[in-house]
Parts: C-alpha cells; sequence; structure tokens
C-alpha cells in the first residue's frame, strides 16, 4: 500500500484558498481532493479511521508524494485541528490569509450576490443593523462574521499549539498572487518547483471591493490592532496590507 504525506489549505472565506489549491493540484507530486466544490469537510463531521479518510476524499496516482485538501469551514471550527492532528500527527498545515479589509468586503459581496445579505455596506460597517435572517440553503459557517473572520491569531493558534512552526505555513494571499514562483510553498513541501497556470483566478464577484471610502478606513481602524498582533505572532512583515 502507497504511503502518503498530507496536507491541509486552512483559509477563512474569499482569502485565495481556491486559488490556491488550483496552483497546487498542477504539480505532479500532489493530488488534491476532488471536487474542489462541494467541498469535502470532512472533520466536520467524521473522525473514522485514516482509510476511511483517504478512501472517502482521494484516488491518487501512483505517482502523487502529497495528498491536499482545503476546507474554508475548518478555519473557524475549533475543534478541527485536534482531529487532524490525531489521524494524521505528520501533517502539514498550509494557512493563507488575505488583507482583512478586503477580505472583510469580498465577504460581503459574496453573501449579497448568494441571496444571504440584504443591507448596505453601510448598514453592515458604519451603523451596524441586525441582518434579517430568512429560510436559505444550508451552510457551515456564518455567512455574516465580516469582522470576526479577520482576526487571525485567534484562528491560527490551535494550528500552530498542535502542529509546531515545522508543520506550519504561513502565506500571505497578496504575495501569492504576485508570486510567479511560489518557492516557499514548495520548499516547504520538500518538492521540485514547476512552472504553473493560474486556473482558478480569484474573483471578488461582479462588485468593486467598496466604493465607500470612510467603510475602508473605518475596517483598517478596527484591524490594525489584530494585524499588529498577528505580525508579532508569525514575525511576518505585513506591510503589504498598507499599501
Amino acid at each position: 500500500m502507497a504511503s502518503y504525506k498530507h496536507f491541509v489549505i486552512i483559509g477563512a472565506q474569499r482569502s485565495g484558498s481556491t486559488m490556491l489549491y488550483g496552483i497546487l493540484d498542477q504539480h505532479p507530486s500532489i493530488h488534491m481532493a476532488k471536487p474542489v466544490r462541494p467541498e469535502p469537510k470532512y472533520f466536520l463531521h467524521q473522525t473514522g479511521p485514516y482509510l476511511d479518510y483517504k478512501d472517502k476524499l482521494f484516488h491518487p496516482p501512483m505517482d502523487a508524494i502529497w495528498l491536499g485538501e482545503k476546507s474554508t469551514s475548518y478555519y473557524e471550527t475549533p475543534y478541527v485541528a485536534e482531529r487532524i492532528k490525531n489521524l494524521m500527527p505528520d501533517a502539514r498545515i498550509v494557512f493563507i490569509m488575505r488583507n482583512p479589509v478586503d477580505r472583510a468586503l469580498s465577504n460581503y459581496w459574496f453573501s449579497k450576490e448568494n441571496g444571504f445579505e440584504t443591507r448596505t455596506l453601510e448598514e453592515v460597517f458604519l451603523q451596524p443593523t441586525n441582518p434579517i435572517l430568512k429560510a436559505q440553503k444550508e451552510v457551515s459557517v456564518n455567512p455574516f462574521d465580516y469582522l470576526g473572520r479577520g482576526s487571525y491569531s485567534k484562528y491560527i493558534q490551535p494550528y500552530l499549539d498542535l502542529f509546531g512552526p515545522e508543520q506550519f505555513l504561513p502565506l500571505i494571499f497578496e504575495e501569492v498572487v504576485s508570486d510567479v514562483k511560489l518557492l516557499k510553498v514548495w520548499d516547504f513541501l520538500d518538492i521540485e518547483p514547476i512552472e504553473f497556470v493560474r486556473q482558478n483566478e480569484f474573483k471578488n464577484g461582479s462588485q468593486p471591493l467598496s466604493m465607500n471610502e470612510e467603510v475602508r478606513l473605518k475596517l483598517a481602524d478596527h484591524f490594525a490592532p489584530l494585524n499588529q498582533e498577528l505580525s508579532q505572532t508569525l514575525h511576518l512583515d505585513l506591510s503589504i496590507w498598507n499599501s
């Protein structure tokens, strides 16, 4: 029986995890769980033996070395980190983060375009009003948690505590977009770099992130101390989020 290595992409909604999935799936040594949608969400609901996980999510070619999965719901579900660790203690965690201002606004438009959000930008971010809850298709996470998902340090800590820095790779979305080689990722997985095509270009929907500068400034003020905490936790230069 072939022995595989595993990694899991962790990222909040609208942080570029699907784009990253598409890039990594092009590497001949990597086999990603299919399909990309609907996401597997295995660790939300199941804690079966390893073979159950592998056989349900993967049908890898013989030359695959790494099996990868991404489910955005894992990001904000505290018990998932422990379930991954218990099943695959040597797994690697790839944690992708986006400028939380842009992420929050993209999340807002995503919720609006999918029929969850009825409020205006101003009603959400400037003079907050409660969302109108309607009968909707089932979702695994709160479609209105635009601010909470930007508290990256809070969601990173369980993975850092359980897997340690050697098995944890933090990625900044804006750097991934501009990096034509992604050497940091290939080094982390100890595989040869490849030329890749961005098949899953990141989209914000049909709306601009924000036409309201007041909204952007308020969000920037809100996230500034959280970004500073994140920078100190991971020893990361986050100046790209200020440009």
